[in-house]
């Protein structure tokens, strides 16, 4: 007995998109990972990020072999198919896990000490004082928690700290506007949006995984007699 041709064929379309959603996570995760140093992530938010870049990939291996099998009819790569999501949606779950840790105020409270480390922002090496200038850019702010004052003294605050929209928060500094607002609601915000995105990307990803395990399951069951079949 072969395979449905209409099963097979929505299979096989089942896994392309798998392949295709694959590809987009990992390369969102990719521009996540590289923004790390910008925004001072927690670890265990890098972590979760980490797992969804091998997920992702392993994803796309997956989408190939399960499209192969499908065409093929070939149950030894569709029961590999099978177990690869399982695998993979427990992962899953630990980075949805991750991403709801990194919201509590615990994580929070964690990323706050961990800054208060780095004032004042003069005495860090450069490499840092740049990576967190980026911040300052972006989001027009200056400081982590009380503005220029976590720089050191006014002499050594950033030209980036320099107020050039009219319409933020400004305050005069030896006779220059600079941004008043810390920084620090900026990289929570940022914070708390990766988080979101791991979450609901763990539980989007987890529904199609599911769908595939079931569709993986109807398609093994006629190749159970196929010729192709090396199992």
């Amino acid at each position: 007995m072969t395979v449905s041709k209409v099963i097979k064929y929505l299979f096989s379309a089942f896994n392309f998109l798998f392949f295709v959603g694959g590809g987009v996570v990992l390369d969102i995760a990719v521009r996540i990972r590289n923004s790390k140093a910008d925004h001072q992530m927690t670890d265990e938010l890098l972590t979760g990020v980490n797992v969804l870049i091998i997920i992702s990939g392993v994803t796309m291996i997956f989408g190939f072999l399960g499209f192969f099998g499908a065409m093929r009819e070939t149950r030894c790569l569709l029961v590999l198919f099978f177990l690869g999501l399982l695998v993979m949606f427990l992962m899953l779950m630990a980075v949805g896990a991750l991403g709801a840790v990194s919201r509590s105020e615990a994580a929070q409270e964690v990323v706050k000490e961990h800054v208060k480390q780095l004032l004042p922002l003069s005495e860090q090496p450069k490499e840092v004082q740049e990576s967190f200038q980026k911040v300052e850019k972006a989001a027009f702010c200056c400081g982590f928690f009380v503005g220029h004052l976590d720089w050191g003294n006014s002499t050594v605050v950033p030209k980036l700290c320099n107020c050039t929209d009219t319409s933020r928060n400004c305050t005069d500094l030896d006779g220059r506007e600079i941004y008043s607002s810390p920084c620090m609601m900026s990289i929570m915000t940022y914070m708390n949006r990766v988080s979101d995105s791991l979450m609901w990307t763990a539980f989007e990803f987890g529904i199609l995984m599911i769908l595939g395990m079931a569709f993986s399951l109807v398609v093994l069951c006629p190749c159970r007699g196929s010729k192709n079949s090396i199992i």
